[in-house]
């Protein structure tokens, strides 16, 4: 059987689109018709465990140590965000530039990756890297959890070669986020599990309308193993698609298994926008 970091390898991309693979909670990998292949907020290890008792509710798709990607971003500092059992390990086997705000940045290089390749980004920030330009947005993300607070969490735009992309990271629904409305948005990846400072689906979906996309794609549902420990959670993403339907969403909604990739081209999703 073909792992899923060999099929990344090994899929060419054609040009104008992008794909994507979901490796559970909010992380994705981007690869781009260049070859550049983009990580965020790659959750691989199960060290979440070990700080709070939370078992991962299924296999890593990637073990850290086989992970080549030349780009990887920490939304924030979280460790199912900027894993400490992973980040360090692929620094160590790769080459990858690591992108995330500075409270990340401290914990990466704390971590004893090379500072030099930790770099700092926050809202507001326009940034290439190589064929792919990433605006930095604002998130609103307040976990409620005494020194587990992250004021400079943010989400991403990409924009790969004018389809842009946006990834929400860990936020809550903000003003900031619908009017995102006017940077012309063609998909975006959502979070929809609605506790510990994030939108839940019916949020996530009105957000979806709001932005007027043509993809949608639920996220931060399929991450721990324990039901207890997914108590208050909206963790059915056809909850979202109900949802955004009797908002009267036009898109595509799609809800991603673990290691499932998405095509995403440019010629059907930028029409008439």
């Amino acid at each position: 059987m073909t792992s899923l970091n060999q099929t990344i390898a090994e899929t060419n991309v054609p040009q104008g689109s992008v794909m994507a693979w979901w490796l559970g909670g909010t992380g994705f990998v981007f690869k781009t018709p260049a070859g550049t292949q983009i990580y965020i907020d790659p959750y691989l290890s199960n060290i979440v465990a070990e700080i709070f008792g939370a078992e991962r509710g299924f296999p890593t798709p990637i073990e850290p140590e086989d992970a080549r990607p030349d780009l990887v971003i920490a939304t924030h500092w979280h460790e199912d965000h900027l894993d400490p059992g992973a980040i360090p390990v692929i620094a160590k086997h790769s080459d990858a530039v690591f992108m995330c705000p500075p409270s990340a940045r401290s914990h990466a290089v704390s971590w004893k990756v090379p500072p030099n390749r930790v770099l700092n980004i926050q809202a507001g920030e326009t940034i290439t890297f190589r064929d792919v330009k990433m605006q930095i947005v604002p998130a609103r993300h307040l976990a409620g959890i005494p020194g587990w607070e992250v004021p400079d969490a943010v989400g991403i735009i990409f924009d790969f070669d004018g389809l842009r992309v946006y990834h929400t990271g860990d936020t809550e629904y903000d003003l900031r986020l619908r009017a995102l409305k006017h940077e012309n948005i063609h998909a975006a990846a959502l979070v929809i599990n609605g506790i510990t400072g994030n939108m839940d689906a019916h949020e996530a979906a009105m957000l979806a309308w709001q932005l007027g996309v043509k993809v949608a794609i639920p996220m931060h549902h399929i991450l721990w193993k324990d039901p207890a420990y997914n108590v208050d959670q909206t963790l059915d993403p056809t909850l979202f698609d109900d949802t955004y339907r009797k908002l009267g969403g036009s898109g595509v909604t799609r809800s991603l298994a673990v290691g499932e990739g998405i095509h995403l081209v440019a010629a059907e999703l930028m029409n008439g926008k």
